[in-house]
């Protein structure tokens, strides 16, 4: 069995946003008894940079995340690919650096093209480590429910929390009307308790 008690995890996220919508509930029951890293890549198109920036911190305000945990890039948020390689090494670096027990990061059926250059260079840097895919449902036309973890309520509104940090992006149809936590309350159904948020299964090292 993983033992996530007293480890170092990795959040990682293509846009500042996507690991709280995805798997922002986890992050907060996991950061109870592990050390959080989050590794952001880029901002999000078209919000004002200080506006953003200072939501992100709201947001991570939330999750009780360490902003001395932060590793943050500016990458161009439409075209990640263009430097895979500076973020492969990137990934390499901090590996090599943290040896994380966990790294999470979009799942492997993710549409939205920086997701997937962040999914395919996480499982170069990463292949000898355990790595979880987290659940974007907008970005996927399927998806791999391989692995569950149960939340709190307490971790739910801590998520619900964090997202509705992000003012400017309320517009957006996944983060208003409750849907994350209509989502947390059907997975936490699918196992048979009240809330989960669900992950594929990329690399499970027993």
């Amino acid at each position: 069995m993983l033992n996530l008690q007293g480890k170092t995890i990795l959040a990682i996220s293509a846009h500042l946003d996507d690991v709280e919508l995805g798997c922002g509930a986890t992050v907060y029951e996991l950061g109870k008894s592990n050390t959080v890293y989050y590794v952001g890549l880029s901002l999000p198109p078209l919000v004002e940079r200080e506006t953003l920036v200072q939501e992100f911190y709201n947001a991570t305000h939330c999750l009780n995340l360490d902003p001395q945990k932060f590793i943050l890039r500016d990458y161009d948020p439409r075209n990640l690919f263009s430097v895979r390689m500076d973020i492969l090494q990137l990934l390499y670096d901090l590996n090599k650096e943290l040896k994380p027990a966990l790294v999470l990061v979009p799942n492997s059926k993710d549409i939205h093209q920086s997701h997937e250059v962040v999914y395919a260079e996480a499982r170069r840097a990463f292949k000898y480590t355990n790595i979880l895919g987290y659940e974007l449902p907008w970005n996927s036309m399927e998806f791999s429910m391989d692995v569950f973890m149960t939340l709190s309520r307490e971790a739910v509104e801590a998520k619900i929390a964090a997202i509705n940090a992000y003012k400017t992006q309320m517009q957006r149809v996944f983060f208003a009307n409750n849907i994350l936590e209509d989502l947390a309350r059907v997975r936490g159904k699918q196992i048979g308790h009240e809330y989960a948020e669900c992950f594929e299964n990329i690399r499970l090292i027993l």
